[in-house]
């Protein structure tokens, strides 16, 4: 009997040392997950601070101070960012409130951005309620954003939107298909 008593506290040992070293994983889990949530939303909030310094260099020409001709020069020999990317930092940074530009995100604020300027449509980078296509902004895709930007583009010089799909026309006896020249060279295997 002595035998089995000493393989049961063998086993409560065993236990107590399995649930100790849960407790502590669960208790270092926590506190991993608090610090990435808080590091995630430093990185968020960072890219809107980027662009703030970045539009501070620029609006105050501070890179002639380190003997650099332009804003693009510094950036190339300093290697902080390219310049397309510092440029679309600069402009979320100067034309969407920050709180916005937070909810929407370095690209998708970037790319409503453009397409408030192309649309002449504000209301989308300052209200919370904005919506496209019924849904509000924040759940609408780049991408989509970026057609209804071509969209607007062509319907402000008075062209049809070239949205890179094939135009299709029905009438009543015939069916019209236009192609792009990259389109039909794909469908017909050149390309």
């Amino acid at each position: 009997m002595a035998k089995q008593s000493a393989a049961a506290r063998g086993n409560t040992l065993i236990e107590k040392t399995r649930t100790a070293a849960l407790a502590r994983n669960k208790a270092r889990l926590a506190e991993l997950v608090a610090e990435i949530r808080r590091r995630l939303a430093s990185i968020v909030e960072g890219f809107y601070d980027v662009g703030e310094g970045l539009r501070e260099i620029v609006d105050k020409r501070l890179y002639l101070s380190d003997d650099h001709a332009n804003f693009e020069t510094f950036l190339t020999a300093t290697r902080l960012m390219s310049p397309r990317r510092a440029a679309k930092l600069v402009a979320v940074a100067r034309g969407v409130p920050r709180t916005r530009a937070l909810a929407l995100g370095q690209e998708r604020a970037y790319a409503l951005l453009s397409y408030a300027k192309v649309a002449n449509d504000d209301v989308a980078l300052r209200s919370a309620d904005a919506t496209r296509a019924g849904r509000p902004v924040e759940e609408v895709s780049v991408r989509e954003i970026l057609a209804a930007t071509q969209v607007a583009r062509a319907e402000r010089r008075g062209e049809r939107p070239k949205t890179g799909r094939p135009e299709v026309t029905v009438g009543r006896e015939r069916v019209r298909v236009e192609l792009t020249r990259a389109q039909a060279e794909r469908l017909a295997g050149i390309a």
